[in-house]
């Protein structure tokens, strides 16, 4: 499987290992290629006033626009409305997928990393993210045009990948057994408890926690500059100092508030750092707080070895 940050200007050598990847200038070059489908997951109204040529309108998808019977908050759509969003935009079993956000908030960033996971749990072989999204494509005078493509439809199936997904019962088993490392992406104030959203239905977070907060993965809101992703070495030193192990192999369940923050942490973790074995908790704090289960409140994670 090829996974892949498409980063502007510079070829990157992920630490994963797995994947080149290509630069804006290559992407340049083969947009409209035959088997390579651009994804722009911005607002309706941000397509239509300019978009990346050949790119494909695809608004980030949330299960939260649609609550189950739970009245939970879900990314992960079923494996038949994921196969039937993906046909729509004229994705085939091979294509290459590139996905691009708006790129000027970590919101943006989020949004397009998270789609990344939900691309790679449900089985597309080959995705890329553009790093910086929209804003850095046109702060390098990049074309864009109005111009809505029809593409032919395509015949990919999802095959789910459940090892880059944890249910509730997975958080629950791992609060007895200790295998996984459980990393919480949001911001510190809502990791100790200090304040929480709204829609969380209690404060503090998951016992044991490691706290890497996605906002401080990416360099958004920084003089102005696109929300690129930090440095795989900046990722790197982080990563150590907020106590995650440099064994590759450790479990590592990412969660949030609704998976949208964890999304990026899988990322970092998994496609540009090498964390072999992690999951996002789809469900995250907003399902975990409904629950009977143990919270904790201005505590500190364990550092692992």
């Amino acid at each position: 499987m090829k996974r892949t940050l498409i980063q502007p200007i510079i070829i990157v050598l992920l630490a994963f290992g797995l994947a080149v990847a290509p630069s804006l200038a290559w992407l340049v070059k083969n947009i409209g290629a035959p088997n390579l489908v651009v994804i722009d997951v911005r607002t309706d109204a941000n397509y239509a006033f300019a978009h990346l040529p050949g790119a494909v309108s695809l608004p980030y998808f949330t299960g939260c626009k649609v609550m189950n019977k739970e009245k939970m908050c879900r990314l992960m759509p079923t494996p038949p409305e994921f196969s039937k969003m993906m046909r729509s935009p004229g994705v085939n079993q091979s294509s290459h997928v590139v996905i691009y956000g708006q790129g000027n908030t970590i919101s943006d960033a989020t949004q397009g990393t998270s789609a990344t996971w939900v691309m790679e749990a449900m089985g597309v072989e080959n995705v890329s993210y553009l790093d910086g999204g929209f804003t850095k494509w046109t702060f390098e005078g990049r074309k864009v045009v109005k111009t809505v493509p029809a593409p032919q439809a395509g015949n990919f199936t999802a095959k789910p990948d459940m090892s880059k997904v944890a249910t509730l019962d997975d958080v629950i088993a791992n609060l007895k057994t200790k295998k996984a490392i459980f990393l919480d992406a949001r911001s510190p104030v809502q990791h100790f408890g200090a304040s929480k959203e709204a829609a969380v239905m209690r404060f503090g977070h998951i016992p044991g926690s490691l706290n890497f907060p996605a906002p401080f993965m990416s360099n958004a809101g920084a003089n102005r500059a696109p929300a690129t992703i930090k440095s795989s070495k900046e990722l790197e030193v982080m990563a150590r100092g907020v106590g995650l192990p440099a064994a590759r192999a450790r479990p590592v369940i990412v969660y949030c508030n609704s998976a949208q923050f964890a999304g990026m942490g899988y990322f970092v973790l998994h496609d540009i750092l090498g964390y072999r074995n992690v999951k996002v908790y789809d469900g995250s704090m907003l399902e975990y707080a409904q629950h009977n289960l143990p919270l904790v409140k201005f505590a500190w994670g364990f550092v692992t070895k």
